[in-house]
């Protein structure tokens, strides 16, 4: 994965997702996460930017949905805690841990729980990587968790040793503010797909600037 990877606002018909994808795609983003509370919706549209995404030599992760996922034949998926917990996906990953493990990217939000990013549940699958935030006030989620202080936003960076993506209303305004601190891995919804050409371009430019 890349230090950047788009994830899929709710608000897009699929033909007006497919164009930004592919746009996103030409920009150099090799990473999405298909986000949509209904299973119905995934289980209808996830196939198709599948082999949209596959055809520009991408990756397609699935949120909330593992089953789905490997189903299709998804490059991983991405759980919240609550949806780890989920006794439906337990049973699932389960069954399915040794697949999982060896061939499947796997992503959990920890939110602000710096003891879950420090210590994720592993007793059915290994994480590839985890996502930390809400760092800024976010139009994409309206159940957001921001830093309850200043020291939790350095300190995330501090106790994990994998890969560690920073989420929630990042855009070309504030990524800098974040690379400063030390963030090297960005996932992102709406500074991507709803912003203008110019401003999107200047999110990739400032995240290939060195610190």
């Amino acid at each position: 994965m890349n230090s950047i990877y788009a994830i899929t606002p709710p608000n897009l018909k699929l033909e007006d997702l497919i164009k930004k994808i592919k746009y996103l795609l030409d920009l150099g983003i090799d990473t999405f996460q298909y986000r949509s509370k209904d299973e119905e919706s995934v289980k209808k549209n996830a196939a198709i930017l599948l082999e949209v995404i596959k055809n520009q030599k991408g990756k397609l992760i699935i949120n909330d949905f593992p089953e789905i996922a490997l189903e299709i034949g998804a490059d991983g998926f991405h759980l919240g805690e609550e949806d780890y917990l989920n006794k439906k996906n337990q049973n699932f990953l389960r069954k399915h841990s040794t697949l999982i493990n060896e061939n499947y990217i796997t992503g959990l939000s920890c939110k602000w729980n710096l003891e879950l990013l420090k210590n994720p549940p592993e007793e059915l699958i290994e994480w590839n990587y985890l996502a930390v935030g809400s760092f800024f006030e976010s139009k994409t989620k309206q159940d957001i968790s921001l830093p309850p202080h200043e020291d939790s936003i350095k300190k995330a960076l501090r106790i994990s040793n994998r890969p560690i993506y920073a989420i929630g209303g990042i855009n070309s305004e504030n990524i800098m503010k974040l690379k400063m601190i030390g963030y090297e891995r960005f996932a992102i919804s709406r500074g991507l797909f709803s912003q203008e050409k110019n401003r999107i371009e200047n999110i990739l430019k400032i995240n290939n600037e060195k610190n």
